[in-house]
């Protein structure tokens, strides 16, 4: 099967117990990531917002409460399903907009649709970044401001050695036993140890047309924060 495949099947099969595995996987610090960036996206009333792999919803909750209207989109229809109860359970649910099922690659929305874009932890499971770039930039307002949190390159040795084997050991086998497919997190370990580096996304958005590229290191740099603006 596909690597692209593999994830989505993967996806799919283990909706109703990601946010567990989210939270375990994460040791808890996924709150704080979430946090930091709806702060830096810039989200607040009156603003529309895309959250691309919103998976559960939790990343678009964190725009929400920020006041900031949210669609939020996946490529998983089950995950989606997710999201609005928690919507609903927390009284924001007037400010999802809308629950669409989408490729990053390939975004059904109009050109400068919304004043921001978000996308957490799904970008290294795309198979053409460049493509989902230009895609982000389309739907953007000018000055519309794209936020891409995902998992980085610590910056200290000794952290590195402990994240590596967390995510080439632990990881896979915790997530394979909640999820309760040996194999679910196959994919894991390659597609963080080889995403690139902060300077080197930086300098893909950059070609893709984004300006003011910036970035800021979080817990260390397990995980880093890219903005750019269109």
């Amino acid at each position: 099967m596909p690597e692209g495949k593999h994830v989505q099947a993967m996806f799919s099969g283990i909706a109703g117990r990601y946010d567990l595995l989210n939270h375990v996987l994460s040791l808890g610090t996924d709150f704080y990531w979430w946090h930091r960036m709806a702060r830096r996206s810039g989200a607040q009333a009156g603003k529309r917002f895309l959250d691309v792999a919103a998976g559960t919803g939790d990343s678009s909750l964190a725009l929400a409460r920020r006041g900031a209207e949210v669609v939020s989109s996946d490529f998983t229809q089950a995950m989606l399903r997710l999201g609005p109860a928690k919507f609903r359970a927390r009284g924001l649910q007037d400010r999802i907009w809308a629950s669409v099922g989408a490729d990053a690659q390939r975004l059904p929305f109009a050109a400068g649709s919304f004043d921001g874009v978000t996308i957490c932890y799904g970008i290294r499971n795309v198979e053409d970044r460049a493509r989902a770039y230009r895609e982000f930039l389309r739907v953007l307002k000018p000055g519309g401001q794209l936020t891409i949190l995902e998992f980085s390159r610590p910056r200290f040795g000794w952290l590195r050695a402990l994240y590596d084997t967390y995510s080439l050991r632990i990881l896979p086998r915790i997530g394979g036993w909640i999820s309760g497919s040996s194999d679910a997190y196959r994919y894991l370990p390659d597609s963080i140890r080889q995403f690139p580096d902060q300077p080197t996304l930086a300098r893909e958005l950059e070609a893709a047309g984004f300006r003011n590229v910036d970035w800021v290191n979080l817990t260390g740099g397990i995980v880093a924060l890219h903005t750019g603006r269109k």
